[in-house]
């Protein structure tokens, strides 16, 4: 009787032991939910220093400003990102457009833009990510079909992965040589079962609804011979991705903009967006947004928020709706452009090209000829490692400082050298670097792009032809836009979302375009899909709450 006792209270235990554990996490999730519901702020004035903003190519872009903070503007975009260099480079190509064609459709001149960056130029998310352009198909695909028409996951699919040949040849077009933007071949590599057969009926459903997807499957013994791995991969995935250095990317399209429209564009780093107001009473008629900053005020037209997990700070209706995340990445040396897969979680390494730096280390560090000339690895990942399962690093106050979570590092310094085998790992891997990046994340994983309503803003624009407006000057449309949440991938939704609202912003929703680099070709509606815009529908499906369904 006295062992039947004892295991009834063994199995009493476990349960009390389970319940615990679920309403731990609960009130986890509660409080990053707490924390989501504050302003996220500015960015940290003493970031961590990233990798690819060291050595930077064009050195008097970093702390640019004009002698004077412009007064006036026709749109003010907050951020220096990739989504606002995407905002400007569609509104200033459109701008030239609409001079050079008097039959234009589009009527929204822009003829004065200011970008507004609360540190360096392009120091944050952007600065700090893998370096990879990774459109994951047949994890997008069934994801987004569970909760949508196959035909608009399809969309949405094909949107992301179109990125990685409009960002190849808009380089290769501009001569963005700095940037190594190439096309590879990328792998996951699943550490169990479970999860690898999961993958290959996602693959398989992918293949069925996009015909043209190349994605490759590897069995157990075929990804060990083919990727040099060790006996924990139960199997793999290929497919093709891309590399790029983002922030060189994105430097060089404001060097470039800025010699092209010396005139219109304005870029005016350490000059945070403290506040904005419409109820200045020194605006001048048609600029209804006095745009605070330390440097003064600025009165715009049109304010564009490209500031991703910074968003709800000046937007505070978004609050719950774009959720900051932190997230670590670190530099060491070493196989090629893979991602490790397990249960709930996802690590990466991407590695830049050969250069004779890295040749230099590798001797020091007496690497085999194998490892010669390979360049520097990127590792990221082990969110869920942390000591809340990644909870806690939701909703933090968009912190990028030199604190970093230890057990998440730990993580990422240990997963690759245990996946490889050592003489395919290599040696002189060691640690060389750390940093940390704030994501934004939506609730259903999708950004939102388009006009913001008083609703979120808490702000009332006057309308064009307001009572006291003068002339056309007054007419033309202004307002608050957004092009933001890219939950993590923003190398394969920025770019092309800020095109697009640049195209909404300019009125040219209708027009038939013809390719351009950076540019797809047809109507708007052609290749951006619609389930992306600021709606009712979407502003409930981006709660963070949604976030726990998502999988």
């Amino acid at each position: 009787m006295g062992a039947i006792i004892s295991v009834v209270l063994d199995q009493v235990r476990s349960l009390f032991s389970a319940i615990t554990l679920l309403q731990d996490q609960v009130k986890d999730f509660q409080a990053a939910l707490a924390r989501a519901s504050l302003s996220p702020g500015l960015p940290v004035p003493n970031p961590s220093t990233p990798y690819w903003t060291q050595d930077p190519p064009y050195p008097e872009l970093v702390k640019h400003q004009s002698a004077e903070l412009p007064s006036q503007v026709d749109v003010a975009i907050i951020g220096s990102g990739i989504s606002g260099a995407a905002v400007a480079h569609s509104l200033l190509a459109l701008g030239a457009k609409n001079k050079n064609n008097s039959s234009a459709t589009g009527n929204n001149r822009f003829d004065r833009i200011v970008v507004l960056e609360a540190r360096d130029i392009c120091s944050g998310a952007t600065a700090r990510n893998g370096g990879h352009i990774k459109a994951t198909a047949y994890d997008v695909y069934p994801r987004l079909a569970k909760t949508m028409p196959r035909d608009r996951a399809t969309a949405l699919t094909r949107f992301q992965l179109k990125h990685l040949d409009v960002l190849v040849d808009l380089c290769k077009a501009r001569g963005i040589d700095a940037a190594e933007t190439r096309q590879v071949e990328t792998v996951d590599l699943f550490l169990d079962k479970t999860s690898f057969d999961k993958a290959v009926r996602n693959v398989e459903e992918t293949k069925a609804n996009l015909p043209e997807d190349a994605t490759r499957i590897w069995q157990r013994r075929e990804a060990q011979e083919k990727f040099g791995t060790g006996e924990t991969v139960a199997g793999a995935i290929s497919y093709k991705a891309g590399a790029i250095w983002a922030y060189r990317f994105v430097t060089a399209i404001w060097h470039q903009l800025l010699a092209e429209f010396p005139d219109a564009l304005s870029i005016e780093t350490h000059t945070p967006a403290e506040a904005i107001l419409t109820d200045d009473p020194r605006a001048p008629r048609g600029y209804p947004y006095a745009i605070q900053t330390p440097r003064g005020t600025v009165f715009a037209r049109n304010v564009v928020h490209a500031t991703n997990g910074h968003a709800s700070h000046l937007v505070p209706g978004l609050r719950r709706k774009i959720t900051p995340a932190r997230a670590h990445i670190w530099r060491s040396r070493s196989p090629s452009f893979v991602g490790v897969v397990y249960e709930n979680g996802f690590d990466y390494v991407t590695q830049r090209q050969p250069d004779a730096d890295a040749d230099a280390d590798a001797d020091n560090a007496g690497n085999s000829a194998r490892h010669h000339g390979q360049g520097d690895l990127l590792l990221g990942g082990g969110f869920v490692r942390s000591s809340k399962q990644g909870i806690d690093m939701i909703g933090r106050s968009s912190d990028d400082g030199t604190s970093l979570d230890g057990l998440t590092m730990a993580h990422i310094a240990g997963i690759f050298p245990a996946v490889f085998s050592p003489s395919n790992w290599g040696g002189g891997a060691e640690f060389k670097q750390a940093w940390s990046g704030t994501l934004g994340f939506t609730g259903d994983l999708i950004p939102l792009v388009g006009k913001l309503g008083k609703s979120l803003t808490g702000r009332t624009a006057p309308a064009p032809n307001a009572v006291g407006s003068s002339g056309p000057e007054d007419e033309k449309p202004s307002g608050e836009w957004i092009a933001a949440g890219f939950s993590g991938e923003g190398m394969v939704w920025a770019w092309l979302t800020g095109t697009a609202l640049g195209v909404i912003m300019s009125g040219r929703e209708d027009e038939d375009m013809a390719a351009a680099p950076g540019w797809p070709a047809g109507r708007l509606q052609d290749w951006f899909p619609r389930e992306i815009l600021v709606s009712e529908q979407r502003l409930r499906s981006a709660d963070l709450v949604n976030l726990a369904n998502q999988s």
